[in-house]
C-alpha cells in the first residue's frame, strides 16, 4: 500500500496537474482542431514553464539543504516553492495570452495562480494539501470547462474524481497530512478553477 500511494502521488504531484489540465483541453474542446504543430507548442510551454522549471527549482533546493524532499514535507520549505510556482504559472498564462488563445484557458491559469496565492498565506500557519489543491483545481476547471462548451465529459469526471480519491487517501495514509488539511486542498483548488471559468463565461456577455 506505501508503493502505490507514493506511486499516485508521484503520478498526481502538483507541478503536473497544469499540464494535465491542458492535455485534456486540447483533447476534448475545440483546441482538439488546432495543428498538431500548434498543440504541441501549447502543451510544450505548459509543461516547460509549470513542471519542468519549477521542479528544478525545488531541486536545487533540495540540493542546497534548503529542502529535504521532493515534497516539501516541512512547512516552511514550501513558502518559496509556492512563489515560484505562481510566477511559472503567470509565465504560462502570459505565453498563451500572447498566442491568443480562448479567455477561459486564461482564466483558469488565472483561478491557479489565485489557489496558489491563498495557499501560500494559508501555508504561514496552517499546512494545506497542495496536491489536493491541484486535483480539486483539475475537476474544478473541468467542470466549469464542460459548462462554457454544454458538453457532459462523464467519463472524464468519474475518472478525476477516482484519481482525486486515491490521491486523498494516499496523501493520508503516507501520513503526508490530516484529513482536513485533504479536503480543505480539494475545496480550494476546486472552488478558484471552478469560479474562475465561470466568471470568464460571463465576461462573454459584458
Amino acid at each position: 500500500m506505501r508503493l502505490f500511494s507514493n506511486i499516485i502521488s508521484t503520478l498526481f504531484h502538483p507541478l503536473l496537474m497544469v499540464t494535465y489540465g491542458v492535455t485534456i483541453a486540447l483533447m476534448c474542446t475545440f483546441l482538439a482542431f488546432y495543428p498538431l504543430r500548434m498543440k504541441l507548442l501549447i502543451w510544450g510551454s505548459a509543461f516547460l514553464s509549470t513542471a519542468v522549471l519549477p521542479g528544478l527549482f525545488i531541486y536545487l533546493l533540495i540540493r542546497t539543504g534548503a529542502a529535504s524532499d521532493l515534497e516539501l514535507t516541512k512547512r516552511k520549505e514550501r513558502v518559496l516553492p509556492y512563489l515560484i510556482f505562481v510566477v511559472s504559472v503567470a509565465l504560462c498564462l502570459y505565453f498563451l495570452y500572447r498566442m491568443m488563445m480562448p479567455f477561459w484557458l486564461i482564466a483558469l491559469l488565472m483561478g491557479v495562480c489565485m489557489a496558489l496565492l491563498l495557499a501560500l498565506c494559508i501555508n504561514f500557519f496552517w499546512k494545506i494539501s497542495a496536491h489536493m489543491i491541484g486535483i480539486g483545481g483539475l475537476l474544478g476547471g473541468l467542470m466549469g470547462v464542460s459548462q462554457i462548451h454544454l458538453v457532459n465529459p462523464y467519463p472524464a469526471f468519474m475518472a478525476v474524481l477516482l484519481i482525486a480519491g486515491l490521491l486523498g487517501t494516499s496523501r493520508i495514509f503516507l501520513k503526508r497530512h490530516t484529513p482536513l488539511q485533504v479536503y480543505a486542498g480539494f475545496s480550494l483548488g476546486f472552488m478558484c478553477t471552478f469560479v474562475a471559468s465561470m466568471m470568464s463565461y460571463i465576461y462573454l456577455f459584458i
